[in-house]
C-alpha cells in the first residue's frame, strides 16, 4: 500500500484552505483531496495523510478534518479501515463533481424510495409464500444464496445452482423462485430491479459498509430459519422487519449526503 505524500505535503497551508471563504472549511479540504484523486496525485489503493497530518498541513480543527474524511467516505472517495488510516477507494475517473453527484444521489435516492416502498408491500407476501411451500431441495438452495449473497458460483453442485440468466440469484431472488410463479418475474424486473440501479453511484452505501452487513446477515438469518422452521408468519414479520430498516437505513444515509 502506498502513502502518497507528494500532493498535500508539498503544499502551503494558505494554498489549501481560505478561512476568509464563504465555503465550509471541511468542504475545503474535502475539495482539495477529491482533486488530488482526480489529478492523479492520490491513487486507489493510496493511504492518505491521517488526522493529526492533515490538520497540520491544512491548519484546521480535527472537527473539521473529520468533518470532511466523513464527506469523502460517504461519497465513496476514501474507505477508512480501522488500525491502517484512510486508503482511496476509487479511480479518479469515476470521481464526480460534489455537485453533481448530489444531484445524481437525489434522483436516485427517489427511485430507490418508491422500489422500496414497492417491495415492503409485496416481499414480506413472498417470505410467508416461501415458507409455506418450500421443499427440501428449495432450502438447500436458499442456504447456498444466503452464504453466497451474490451471483452463484457457476462451479456450485448442480442440483443447489439457483436458474441462471433469470436475475433472481441473490437471497431475496431465491425466495422469489420458491413461490414457483412465472407471473413474479415482471413484478421482479420492475419493483426489485430499479432498486439495484442505485449502485451505478460511487458511493458506498449503508448495506457495504461493515456494521450493516452484519446486520443485513442477521435479518437475512432470521427470513432463513423462518422457512426452514415452514413458519410464514414469521417469514412475514422479518422480512417486513428487514424492509422497514433498509428503508429507514438508507433514508438516513441520503438525507445527510443530500442536504
Amino acid at each position: 500500500m502506498l502513502y502518497a505524500e507528494n500532493s498535500i505535503q508539498e503544499m502551503k497551508k494558505e494554498d489549501i484552505v481560505n478561512k476568509l471563504s464563504s465555503n465550509p472549511l471541511y468542504e475545503q479540504v474535502f475539495n482539495r483531496i477529491k482533486d488530488s484523486v482526480r489529478s492523479g496525485e492520490y491513487k486507489k489503493g493510496d493511504l492518505i495523510p491521517s488526522e493529526k497530518e492533515l490538520m497540520e498541513l491544512m491548519g484546521v480543527s480535527r472537527v473539521t478534518v473529520r468533518q470532511a474524511l466523513k464527506m469523502l467516505s460517504d461519497s465513496g472517495i476514501i474507505e477508512t479501515r480501522k488500525g491502517k488510516g484512510s486508503i482511496v477507494a476509487v479511480d479518479w475517473k469515476s470521481i464526480l463533481d460534489p455537485g453533481e453527484l448530489r444531484d445524481q444521489a437525489e434522483t436516485y435516492w427517489h427511485l430507490f424510495e418508491q422500489s422500496t416502498l414497492a417491495r415492503r408491500v409485496i416481499e414480506p407476501s413472498i417470505a410467508k409464500q416461501a415458507a409455506i411451500m418450500a421443499t427440501e431441495q428449495d432450502i438447500r438452495q436458499l442456504e447456498y444464496a444466503f452464504e453466497h449473497d451474490s451471483e452463484i458460483d457457476e462451479q456450485a453442485e448442480p442440483s443447489i445452482r439457483i436458474r441462471k440468466g433469470t436475475g433472481l440469484q441473490s437471497f431475496h431472488g431465491c425466495l422469489w423462485e420458491i413461490v414457483k410463479n412465472p407471473l413474479l418475474e415482471p413484478v421482479w424486473n420492475a419493483i426489485v430491479l430499479p432498486s439495484n440501479e442505485i449502485r451505478t453511484l460511487p458511493l458506498i452505501f449503508p448495506v457495504d459498509q461493515e456494521l450493516n452487513r452484519e446486520q443485513v446477515r442477521i435479518q437475512h438469518g432470521n427470513i432463513l430459519e423462518a422457512v426452514k422452521n415452514h413458519d410464514g408468519e414469521y417469514a412475514y414479520f422479518h422480512m417486513l422487519v428487514h424492509c422497514d430498516w433498509i428503508y429507514n437505513t438508507y433514508k438516513q444515509y441520503f438525507d445527510e449526503f443530500c442536504r
